[in-house]
């Protein structure tokens, strides 16, 4: 009985050190994304998939704010171009109160996995003016890559 028990337990033991792969060089290659930083360190808003950020924006002072943008996967031995939209349904915000820089335009540089995008803010009427959503979005529509579901959208709050 003992003989039978002591297999068992050597036999069990074996079983454990074979299922432990310590394999940590795995490459993620199979499908290009992009994402919005900031949506991944954020939790989503109240009944939104995505955050909503506060911009510091006053009546003395046009704020810039920056996104990054990450690129999940290889990098490339190319510049990326990432077209980023403001998303006219949930966007509150009037046209005329801020700016992307570039028209929008994100370019990831060769071998590099992070860009940045500009938006400026234009100087709130009042301190007490209404809030407003300005709603980025990444292209969908794009061969080389596809934005991440979870972080595709990232939202500000500014004053008008």
């Amino acid at each position: 009985m003992k003989k039978i028990a002591t297999i068992v337990l050597c036999t069990l033991a074996l079983f454990a050190v074979y299922a432990c792969d310590n394999s940590i060089d795995k490459v993620f290659d199979e499908q290009t994304l992009v994402e919005f930083q900031p949506a991944v360190l954020n939790s989503n808003a109240v009944n939104r998939t995505y955050p909503i950020i506060s911009s510091a924006n006053s009546v003395t002072a046009s704020p810039t704010i920056t996104a990054q943008v990450n690129l999940v996967g290889r990098q490339r031995s190319s510049d990326l171009t990432v077209k980023v939209f403001v998303d006219p349904v949930a966007t509150t915000a009037s046209a005329n109160s801020y700016t992307l820089a570039n028209g929008g335009n994100v370019v990831i540089p060769a071998n590099s996995s992070i860009a940045s995008l500009t938006m400026t803010v234009a100087k709130a009427t009042s301190a007490t003016a209404t809030l407003a959503n300005v709603v980025l979005v990444l292209d969908s529509t794009s061969a080389d890559f596809k934005p991440s579901q979870n972080y595709k959208r990232i939202g500000y709050s500014i004053r008008q």
